[in-house]
């Protein structure tokens, strides 16, 4: 290595940690420093840093201004770790080695995967709460669907169908269900499909928190690239979009919710054409057509209202075993409420202007 090079890599060390102290940062922790120096001691170049919100959410922040087109992070592609586009149950094996092995590459950045109570999916979702989903859909697509497969897939049963094994992952059977539920649900959460057939996990880019108006561009030459859409004063946080995803779907693959969109959009399981099991595209065009399939539609939505209130009244107050995992509970049933009703009461003005053949509202 040259020492211009080595010169510009402990440039960059120096910048992270100048701005770390110009900020009055205290929120960033030991190890997430040692990340950043690791990405940049390893070639990679960083305009951003680690930091947590008010509400103590961990996410990215740029440390200096940034220009629209410029590289807010570039990470080499010897620090990705890519596995096989599978389920994830079937993938989570690779992680596992990698997070088992005391001399893994990815050793600073693994250090800085949340554990167990630090990540919520499908996947890992805790079983007390399943009913108070309160959707039999849901609770099939949680107990049925995702957990099933991971709890299989832990008994050897997907063996067949897999690169590697648990056992040949680390040498030994006895990971617990619990562990290796949290080791699947990392993987769930924390991929990006950079090129085909593969999902990887990337360092840092990672942590950055989602935003359904995000604009930042995703870029995968000779490194991982995250584009600046528009310019960015220092200090503000990096965001991405984990795709055009509803609430239910946000909830099962990364355990948050879309507080951004208002009135928030169906739930899929709420959309007139969502079919359990079948993956496509549901459409956010307003439902059109003359009177009676308005009518059937209305009548439709309002019991999906009925027979949520019936449930939620029957379970009672959620518990608050784990505090999050009840929290989002209620926010998802408020969001899901405000849906249906932003939902029915454009049905109904559709209604009220007559034939409903005419000009609509957006949802």
């Amino acid at each position: 290595m040259d020492r211009g090079v080595k010169l510009s890599r402990w440039l960059g060390l120096i910048a992270l940690a100048l701005a770390s102290l110009l900020s009055g940062d205290a929120t960033i922790l030991p190890k997430e420093q040692a990340l950043l120096d690791w990405v940049v001691s390893e070639g990679g170049e960083l305009r951003v840093t680690i930091s947590r919100d008010n509400a103590g959410v961990r996410g990215l922040y740029t440390t200096q201004p940034v220009k629209k087109g410029e590289a807010l992070l570039s990470i080499p592609r010897h620090l990705v770790l890519s596995v096989k586009n599978v389920a994830a149950a079937e993938a989570s094996p690779q992680l596992l080695k990698e997070m088992h092995s005391p001399c893994s590459r990815l050793r600073p950045y693994l250090d800085t995967l949340p554990g167990p109570d630090g990540v919520l999916t499908a996947y890992n979702w805790p079983e007390e709460y399943i009913k108070y989903l309160a959707d039999p859909v849901m609770e099939e697509q949680v107990g049925n669907s995702f957990k099933l497969h991971a709890r299989n897939t832990w008994l050897g049963h997907n063996d067949d169908e897999m690169e590697m094994t648990i056992p040949e992952a680390i040498g030994r059977k006895n990971i617990t269900l619990q562990e290796w539920e949290h080791v699947v649900s990392l993987l769930s959460s924390r991929t990006f499909s950079i090129r085909k057939g593969a999902l990887s996990l990337v360092p840092l880019l990672d942590l950055a928190n989602h935003d359904v108006r995000d604009i930042n561009k995703l870029g995968n030459t000779t490194t991982v690239r995250l584009i600046a859409g528009k310019d960015l004063a220092a200090g503000e946080q990096v965001t991405i979009t984990y795709g055009p995803m509803r609430n239910d779907e946000l909830l099962m693959y990364y355990g948050f919710l879309d507080t951004v969109t208002d009135p928030p959009r169906l739930f899929s399981i709420d959309h007139r054409d969502f079919k359990l099991y079948e993956a496509h595209q549901l459409s956010d065009r307003p439902l059109e057509g003359p009177p009676e399939v308005l009518r059937a539609e209305l009548t439709r939505l309002l019991g999906i209202v009925a027979a949520l209130e019936i449930r939620l009244q029957a379970l009672g107050p959620i518990p608050e075993t784990q505090p999050y995992v009840a929290s989002v509970l209620r926010a998802a049933h408020d969001m899901r409420r405000r849906a249906l009703q932003a939902e029915i009461g454009r049905v109904e003005r559709q209604l009220q202007r007559g034939s409903g053949g005419g000009a609509v509202e957006e949802l």
